[in-house]
């Protein structure tokens, strides 16, 4: 039996980072929703000019709580999706060699995957991204000292402000062409798809960079176990799940107000907003993080909803998967076309039917006992048939799953 292939028991698996999964996915859904939107002016927060008040509602709710929040809580779970799957290696007396080889294996075709899907579906695609941050995760930092995480993570915060700025910005007539949603026809949409993820490709260093603070911070959650054994770190799960939480409200009000049109500002004064709205959805990321591990050591939530939840979690590159398969035929011009002319209401609404369409189907393969049909393909690619169902009878640690999650915003 080899001991970096061998999947991990159900039973063995933490449950709070599944169950962060599984949330995340819904925040993911909303996240990605408005850029569907078409024929729109957007301003601030890429946020309709002209909205009525059901739209202005969800746009301070989103702005709010999942903007910037979602995807770096995604981005967490994945590095430390990568540092379990490294630890359980290490556990088992697998060599270094060996598990770095399948780790980068595994990112690239996580990359590959993202490549498909930007290119016929949805160039929006974080899973490319992702790819390309955890193939430098695992050569450069997963085994890196603290204060050599800690000096990358401060370093690269500067990168992920200067991104986060551009959500200030106000776009004039609407930012879908900038994801290769506007086009009248599938062909022609896949040609501008095309040309932007060519344009992911060349700015990939940046873009690892831009998601490395979040990534550092779930690499640290692993080191110190308080997602995979909650309930020795109370303390800290209680201070970081409030202060956060309220660092992050307070840090996304300004634009959010510049979104609702509340108030008005200069160019430079939303480019500030946005980098607060960023710099201050880590600690949302985190406090959201804090939440369901200290819920989860607290009560150990074992009903019907969060065992929904977790189901998505463990499926989690199916679900994200799923979410661009049925959104955007339903949303963009080459489909039905529902995004154009509406309001983030409506699309928001979509998102949400959406996502419960996909906790439908990772409940009914939970039930079945079968894994997601894009994570057992990525297993088979990284690891081959003849090893893709050896059963794990021997695991000497618990951490938190065979899975490195996958998507975010």
């Amino acid at each position: 039996m080899d001991a970096v292939s061998s999947p991990l028991p159900t039973a063995e698996r933490s449950l709070a980072p599944d169950l962060a999964r599984g949330l995340a996915l819904l925040g993911i859904a909303l996240a990605n929703a408005p850029v569907h939107l078409s024929g729109l002016a957007l301003g601030p927060g890429g946020r309709p000019v002209e909205a009525g008040p059901a739209d202005r509602a969800v746009d301070a709710v989103i702005g709010l709580f999942v903007d910037n929040r979602a995807f770096p809580m995604f981005t967490a779970l994945f590095a430390f999706g990568l540092a379990v799957m490294a630890r359980r290696a290490w556990t088992r007396g697998a060599p270094w060699p060996q598990t770095r080889g399948v780790l980068l294996r595994r990112c690239s075709w996580l990359a590959v995957f993202g490549l498909v899907h930007a290119l016929l579906l949805f160039d929006g695609d974080i899973l490319l991204t992702y790819g390309l941050l955890g193939l430098a995760v695992v050569a450069l930092w997963l085994r890196a000292s603290l204060r050599a995480l800690l000096w990358w993570g401060g370093a690269s915060l500067l990168v992920f402000a200067a991104f986060s700025a551009l959500d200030g910005t106000s776009v004039a007539g609407g930012d879908d062409a900038l994801f290769g949603l506007s086009a009248q026809t599938y062909l022609g949409g896949l040609g501008m798809r095309a040309v932007s993820v060519g344009g992911l490709v060349v700015m990939a260093p940046l873009l690892v960079l831009y998601l490395l603070p979040p990534a550092v911070l779930g690499l640290l959650a692993e080191r110190r176990g308080v997602l995979t054994h909650p309930g020795q770190h109370l303390p800290l799960l209680r201070r970081v799940a409030v202060v956060g939480f309220a660092v992050s409200v307070a840090g996304a009000l300004p634009l959010v107000a510049a979104s609702l049109q509340v108030v008005s500002w200069p160019g430079w004064a939303d480019a500030l907003a946005g980098a607060l709205h960023g710099l201050t959805g880590l600690a949302g990321a985190m406090a959201f993080l804090a939440g369901v591990a200290w819920i989860v050591a607290v009560r150990r939530p074992s009903g019907v909803l969060a065992g929904a939840l977790v189901a998505v979690g463990r499926r989690s590159l199916t679900c994200y998967l799923l979410q661009s398969l049925v959104m955007a035929p339903l949303l963009a011009p080459w489909g039905l076309g529902l995004g154009a002319g509406t309001g983030t209401a409506v699309v928001s609404a979509v998102a949400v039917a959406t996502y419960l369409l996909t906790v439908v189907v990772a409940v009914a393969l939970e039930r079945a006992g079968r894994p997601g049909p894009a994570e057992a393909l990525l297993r088979r690619l990284t690891y081959g048939p003849r090893r893709e169902r050896v059963a794990d009878t021997g695991a000497a640690v618990r951490p938190v799953g065979q899975d490195a999650g996958t998507t975010g915003s």
